[in-house]
């Protein structure tokens, strides 16, 4: 019976040693899309104001973002105002040098003029290819600016 059980034991050790082996193996970072995974990333780090707020027409929202662009020739990032859906009227947004790899970029956004308030509810983060002409992702984060005169 003795012999039986360490059989058995050992039997059972191989097992796990194996599953755990197998586990192992079938976990790399370039298989499950990890640090080693090329993306493409912008997150907003902070607003000025925060939102909500009023303001007045031409005054600006200054935005600060983290990125990470996959693409070793770089590409381009616009943050843009939305108002219902599409993008504010008369608004005004910084424009984007080639960016490559990761980093931190301070830009602003406003509404210019109008006879009406103006709400933006939302902000788009684009990233496009190198040349601007292709979208490679795109987000929107919720916020609540009421430009007035």
């Amino acid at each position: 019976m003795k012999t039986r059980c360490n059989s058995l034991n050992s039997i059972i050790g191989i097992v796990i040693l194996l599953s755990f082996l197998t586990a192992m193996n079938g976990c790399s970072k370039s298989d499950d899309g990890g640090s080693d995974a090329a993306i493409n990333k912008v997150s907003i780090k902070s607003k000025t104001p925060n939102t909500p707020a009023s303001l007045k027409f031409d005054e600006e929202v200054i935005i600060i973002y983290d990125y990470e662009i996959a693409d070793p020739n770089g590409g381009r990032i616009w943050v843009q105002p939305y108002t219902n859906g599409s993008i504010s009227p008369k608004y005004s947004y910084t424009s984007s040098p080639l960016l490559i790899g990761k980093g931190t970029r301070t830009v602003m956004i406003s509404i210019t003029s109008g006879t009406d308030d103006m709400v933006v509810d939302q902000l788009m983060l684009k990233i496009a290819s190198p040349d601007g002409k292709q979208t490679v992702s795109e987000s929107f984060e919720t916020v609540s600016y009421t430009f007035s005169n």
